[in-house]
Order: structure tokens, then sequence, then C-alpha cells
């Protein structure tokens, strides 16, 4: 009586040391961390010589050798799970999501296979197949209710790890979209520069802090010299590959940590340049000119000839108006704009911004 009853408190405590079988894994973990972790608690009840962890793969819904240990035995698991299907025992033991102990189809007769179904009260989550010398005979009732109880414990641990993986990337997949489209509400279809609404929305905010840190801050409105008839020479496709080289062209030689450039409207660029006074701007301003002026535009075979007038306002550190809105110095902008086009295009205008 008395050693009866030490078996039954004997197995308790291996039934609850099994029970604690998540907290031996560090969560969120791998597959292959919870794999490890199995092997290492079922060695502890029956003698194994190799083993093989199958998942389901939730596209297809088949099972696929996730591992094996050691995995030199790879296809010999294959040719098991295989031969258990074959013979019905395979679909049983799905069904029944109970342990079974059955000889070994697929490797040497002398070893018995401990198949163990992975499921949850949602799903059947794989299949784990344990090689072992020993015969039916010496493998006790204890033994597989352990082993049963080892196989519940890794699924739940398992379908919480596969549950978190797909989440994190449903939201990484989800932060991906929002910054796509994010980027792509910012920006122009065809230049690929900022749009029109990204500058409503980033100008005051440049003007705001330049104000606010006592920054210089400059805007250079350029202007694409007679590109309607670009358009109606050589076509609008053309004319679009013109816009494309000259964005290309101008993201070449400005800052891309700091300038930004957005599309003002049809052939019309406004390029911002923070901490920018208004001598370098006027530098940058004749150096892109230069840069579109020699670089030659090339379409079916034929050079084109392509120039650009520059508008360019600007205030320095030292001097601070205030209230400034984006709108009044776009407006100065588009001023010097109009004067070097007066003048004969292909030529920079600037001016210092005061109120």
């Amino acid at each position: 009586m008395e050693s009866s009853q030490e078996a039954l408190i004997e197995l308790a405590e291996k039934i609850e040391q099994l029970a604690q079988f998540q907290d031996k894994i560090e969560f969120p973990a791998s597959i292959s961390r919870i794999w490890d972790a199995f092997l290492r608690d079922a060695r502890n009840l029956i003698e194994i010589e190799s083993g093989a962890l199958f998942t389901v793969d939730e596209s297809t819904q088949e099972f696929v050798l996730a591992h094996a240990t050691p995995e030199t035995l790879k296809e010999e698991f294959h040719r098991e799970i295989d031969a258990q299907i074959e013979v019905g025992t395979f679909s049983v033991i799905l069904k029944r999501r109970r342990p079974s102990f059955t000889p070994a189809l697929g490797f040497r007769h002398e070893l018995s296979v401990v198949m163990l179904p992975l499921a949850t009260v949602k799903r059947t989550l794989g299949m784990v197949m344990v090689l072992t010398p020993f015969q039916e005979s010496l493998v006790t009732q204890e033994n597989m209710r352990l082993l049963s109880v080892l196989a519940r414990q890794c699924s739940l641990v398992m379908e919480n790890s596969m549950l978190y993986d797909k989440l994190r990337k449903e939201k990484e997949s989800l932060e991906q979209a929002n910054a796509k489209i994010l980027y792509l509400s910012q920006r122009d279809a065809l230049t690929g520069c900022f749009n029109r609404g990204y500058m409503n929305g980033q100008l005051p905010r440049e003007i705001r802090r330049a104000l606010r840190y006592r920054r210089a801050l400059s805007l250079a409105l350029c202007d694409l010299d007679h590109f309607k008839t670009i358009n109606d020479s050589y076509g609008h496709q053309c004319g679009d590959r013109v816009l494309k080289e000259f964005v290309q062209s101008l993201n070449e030689l400005i800052r891309a940590d700091s300038d930004w450039l957005a599309r003002y409207g049809g052939e019309e660029f406004l390029l911002v340049l923070p901490e920018t006074a208004l001598g370098s701007a006027e530098r940058l301003a004749e150096r892109l000119r230069a840069h579109i002026a020699d670089k030659p535009f090339e379409w079916q075979g034929e050079a084109l000839r392509i120039t650009a007038s520059f508008g360019v306002v600007g205030f320095s550190a030292g001097r601070f108006p205030k209230n400034l809105q984006a709108e009044v110095l776009l407006n100065r902008a588009d001023e010097y704009l109009y004067r070097a086009k007066k003048q004969g295009r292909n030529r920079v205008v600037s001016g210092r911004f005061s109120s």
C-alpha cells in the first residue's frame, strides 16, 4: 500500500514537472527551441535514438518535416511517415489525438516508433515521431501518459509562439503597407519627388523651425523653359521623360539629408533649403542651372537642349520676419522666377526676403 502511494506521488510530481514545460522556454520561442526542449524532456521518460517533428503547413495543410534529430535521418523519417500514412496508423492517431506505439516501418525492424500528435482544442499543429529500441511490452502506460502530457504542453507553447509570430508578421506587413501608402500619398506619381500636398504641410513647418531656432532658410522655385514646345514638338511621353530626368538631375546635387524637392505644378518645382543662407542658395541654383543646361537629354536618338530658370529667396539667421507665412515666401520666389523668365530665361534671379 505504501509503495503504491509513493508511486502515485512520484507520478504526480512528474506530471507537475512536465506541466511546467512552458516555463523552461523563453517566450516567444522558435520551433527549433521548442523541439530541443521537448526532446530533452522526452529522453527523461524513455530511451530515444532519434526523433522528428512534422508541422502542418497552413497553406496546404500538409505535414512537412520541420526538424530531424539527427539531420542525417531526414529521408528515413520521410519514408516512415509515408509508410504510417499508407497503413492507416497516422490518420487514426490524428483522429483520436492520442499517442501510439508501433513497430517502425521505415527503419530497421528492431526499432519502434512513438507517434505523438501535437494538437490544441482549435487545431492540429503537427506530429512528433521518436524512435526507441524498446518493444511495446517495455513501454508502460505511465510513460505513454507522461509523453501525452508533454505533447499537450508542447502544443500549447507552439501554438502561442506561432500565433505571436503570425501577429508580428501581420503587424510588420501592416506597417509596411501604411508606410507605402504614406510614401505614395506624399510623392508625385510621375517624377517621384514630393507633391504639392506634402509641400503644403511641410513648408510651414520648415519656416516655423527656422524662425524658432534662428536658422537661415532659402527657397528656389525653378521652371523648365519652353516646356510646352517640347510637348508640342515631341509628344507628352517625351515631356514626361524630360521631367523625370530633370528631377533626377536636381537630386544629384542637393543634400539628401536636409534639402527636399516638390513638384509645385506642371513643369515648376520648389527646392527647399533648410539652414542655407541666400548666398549659398544662389550658388547652388547657379550650379543646378548650369548642370541642366550642360546635360544632354536624348529622345529617340535626338539630343534636346533643356534649360531652366530659377527664382531664389531666403532670409538669414540674423533677420527674422515675424509671423511669416509660406504663401508670402512662395510669392516672393515666384516674383524672382518671373523676372528670370522676363530677362531671357536660363538664369537665376534672387533676393533677400524682407517684410
